[in-house]
């Protein structure tokens, strides 16, 4: 038996996945006026999800490599000046993705208190 299981494993990609989504969504901030600037994003629930998935079939390298990836954000209307970064919305992702980053904090401690009581024998 692993002392880090998928669980921990998707929980440190999640957690790595926000961090760099926080990079990428302050560097789209900084570059609000930049004529021609494209908004990035991260791409990564979609792909932690199908190797979450591949995991539960018995892939078990699915989780190792995996990376989050940061694209061009084709769906967002672009400004007459080329920019296509709405700082509202914007905002509101850097809202959501904290929150985000909160709860995926969270729920490693509540894993990591779990292995911490089982190693003390139940001792507190």
């Amino acid at each position: 038996m692993e002392l880090f299981d998928t669980t921990f494993k998707a929980l440190d990609l999640a957690l790595g996945a926000a961090g760099k989504r926080q990079e990428v969504l302050a560097n789209n901030l900084a570059n609000v006026n930049t004529p021609g600037y494209k908004r990035l994003d991260v791409a990564f629930d979609e792909t932690l999800a199908k190797a979450l998935q591949a995991e539960r079939t018995g892939d078990t390298s699915a989780l190792d490599g995996l990376r989050a990836g940061v694209q061009t954000d084709q769906n967002v209307q672009v400004r007459a000046d080329g920019n296509s970064v709405d700082i509202d919305q914007e905002m509101a992702f850097v809202a959501e993705n904290n929150i985000r980053y909160n709860a995926l904090v969270q729920l490693s401690q509540k894993k990591l208190e779990g292995l911490k009581y089982v190693i003390s024998d139940g001792r507190r």
